[in-house]
């Protein structure tokens, strides 16, 4: 271990040398060091080596350049007793190339082995302590995982998980890393959602790993438990009783873990815990245990719950009251039934929820099913609907974007006039129900997840891009894209969108803008020249034209743009 001067002292750098294994310098380096230590000095001191009256120097080669490039007399120094060592090399490289999370641990271990504490390797790296500290924990993971974080196929974010599960089982880490190592899965979804990578590691066939999420019991999870008989027959008990209490019981009675069952895994040190998800127990043995406990206490609750609904009956068989009728009787039975039903409904709420979290929160972007639920979601019910109502997202789409922008829902005609001469051309725009009838059958036709995700958003931006100038003023609607949080949906859609709108698309909306200021300034530039005629005192020929410019341009339902946009269509339905 090398030994360190208390403090730093300074030294001449002329008496300092660079000894025969001076390394290549990276010029880029120095220039950059430079000018950081011209502007706040040098922070971190040169490593030296006393040799006589002078020094060899240990550690600090582009620094060393650096000074020398700015004429420096003194610099500060840090005495060695010895040559550098490996924690020397590892704190230089750091410093001096971007190493991989990996290789950044190794550095680090290098200098805690030989001596440095965290604050002082932190100083030496220009990290502070807590950086320090993480990358020294990297090579306390399984080796599939530092392998993993070398290549970059798992991220820095999921080092925290991964140790988290390693502590408790090795094995589990492994079996869950195996996936990512072999592409099936990315580092990111590890970081983002652990708990459904390490289910996914447990379905796996022939994982030879034990491991049980500790929420419920079922029939399966208690067979293969081998509990004994005694237990057994406490179950089957259970289940009898279960049936008596409850008329409409579906199989035999949920065995559920308590807080006291999760405290005792807990306190074994063979629990994983994730926010939102159900623990996992990696000790079989300890399963078994509070598996026994569980039915136990179930058993009780069912024994109890049968004993008052007996005390019950006697109670009220002892008040001497009269016979009830067929409908009492009928409204009193249904009426427990379904106290018993909302008192079943708390429990399987949470098994529900679980269910969800644990099965349901990743799912496959390829899977058909997946893509039907949000594209179909999104287009809404086949019904009409387009002059009013509530669902018309289609109707919509069809009649402001697909018969726009399909030649073979639109008839244009150029008629010959007299002279021989053709003229204006017309375009007549095809049947609502006819566009729409094409687009379910666009839509319907994708044979994958990601086509029938580019189909539906062709329609959408068919109707958020089409330009509706050339219908009637009554017929022109808003963008039927979904309301979003922060709009993200409307930016998504015209990032994707951005690459593939053509040349004319964009010419033909610069072209609207840019008549829309011309026009508003136009319409400034008349306006004050009719004022400076009014305070002249010279008639205004145009006053009830330029009044309701005026009024026009401040009214909040007709901007000067709408002006623009029915000369346009105007022009064009002609």
């Amino acid at each position: 271990m090398s030994s360190v001067a208390a403090a730093p002292k300074r030294a001449a750098l002329d008496l300092i040398d660079v000894g025969e294994n001076m390394r290549e310098l990276d010029e880029a380096h120095v220039e950059a060091l430079a000018s950081s230590i011209a502007l706040r000095g040098l922070i971190v001191p040169l490593v030296v080596r006393p040799v006589g009256e002078r020094y060899c120097l240990i550690a600090g080669y582009h620094r060393y350049a650096a000074c020398r490039k700015l004429g420096l007399d003194e610099v500060e120094i840090t005495l060695r007793e010895q040559d550098g060592t490996s924690a020397d090399s590892a704190a230089e490289n750091v410093v001096r190339k971007q190493l991989s999370p990996l290789e950044e641990a190794r550095a680090v271990k290098h200098m805690l082995d030989e001596g440095y504490t965290l604050d002082g390797a932190a100083t030496v790296l220009g990290w502070n302590s807590r950086l320090v500290a993480a990358r020294a924990k990297i090579l306390e993971l399984p080796e599939i995982a530092q392998r993993l974080l070398g290549t970059g196929q798992l991220p820095l974010s999921s080092v925290a998980t991964v140790a988290k599960v390693a502590q408790v089982s090795p094995e589990l880490c492994e079996a869950a890393l195996a996936p990512v190592a072999a592409g099936e899965i990315s580092g990111e979804q590890l970081a983002s959602n652990p708990a459904w990578v390490l289910g996914h590691a447990l379905r796996q066939a022939g994982s030879g790993v034990f491991a049980a999420h500790l929420a419920t019991l079922g029939h399966q999870d208690i067979a293969e438990l081998r509990l004994g008989k005694k237990v057994q027959a406490q179950y089957e008990e259970a289940e009898a009783l279960h049936r008596k209490a409850d008329r409409y019981a579906y199989g035999p009675p949920t065995i559920r873990f308590t807080e006291p069952e999760v405290d005792q895994a807990r306190a074994a040190g063979v629990l994983i815990e994730f926010e939102h998800a159900t623990p996992i127990i990696t000790d079989r043995a300890l399963l078994r245990e509070l598996a026994k406990q569980a039915i136990s206490r179930t058993l009780d609750e069912l024994r109890a719950a049968k004993a008052k609904d007996t005390s019950e009956r006697a109670a009220r068989k002892a008040q001497g009251t009269s016979e009830p009728t067929p409908m009492q009787t009928l409204e009193s039975a249904h009426r427990a039934t379904v106290r018993q039903l909302t008192a079943r409904a708390h429990g399987t709420n949470l098994d529900l929820g679980a269910a969800l979290l644990q099965k349901l929160a990743t799912v496959d972007p390829a899977d058909m099913d997946v893509a039907r639920f949000f594209a179909y979601g999104l287009l809404g019910p086949d019904g009409r609907g387009y002059t009013g109502g509530g669902d018309h997202t289609v109707q919509t789409i069809a009649a402001n974007g697909i018969r726009l922008i399909l030649d073979d829902l639109r008839m244009t005609t150029t008629p010959t006039l007299k002279s021989g001469q053709p003229g204006t051309t017309k375009v007549q725009y095809g049947d609502v129900d006819a566009a729409a009838a094409w687009l379910w059958k666009f839509v319907d036709g994708a044979t994958s997840a990601g086509e029938l995700y580019g189909r539906v958003l062709v329609v959408f931006a068919a109707q958020h891009y089409a330009r509706d100038l050339v219908l009637p003023t009554s017929q022109r609607r808003g963008s039927v894209l979904p309301h979003s949080r922060s709009d993200i949906a409307r930016e998504a859609l015209e990032r994707v969108t951005k690459s593939v709108l053509p040349a004319t698309h964009v010419e033909l909306r610069r072209a609207l803008e840019r008549e829309a200021r011309d026009y508003a300034k136009r319409q400034d530039e008349i306006r004050g020249s009719h004022r400076e005629a009014r305070s002249a005192g010279e008639p205004d020929p145009d006053a009830d034209a330029v009044s309701g410019a005026e009024d026009a341009a401040t009214s909040p339902t007709a901007p000067a743009e709408q002006a623009v946009q029915q000369d346009h269509a105007e022009a064009l339905a002609a």
